[in-house]
């Protein structure tokens, strides 16, 4: 099954004593949300229009 942005928003990972800043990784995986719902979202629209353009045909 494919990640979803929910799947990187809830991840969580175990803390060690030299780990690194929970907060840098906390925004990394914000923006890689972000990001990523962009891109299944654009995916989606490329998608319908494939499906346009094949009816066309």
């Amino acid at each position: 099954m494919p990640l979803t942005p929910n799947d990187i928003h809830n991840k969580t990972f175990t803390k060690s004593a030299r780990g690194y800043d929970e907060d840098e990784v906390n925004e990394f995986l914000a923006q890689v949300r972000k990001d990523y719902e962009i891109v299944l979202r654009k995916k989606t629209e490329l998608e319908a229009k494939v499906n346009e353009l094949d009816e066309r045909i």
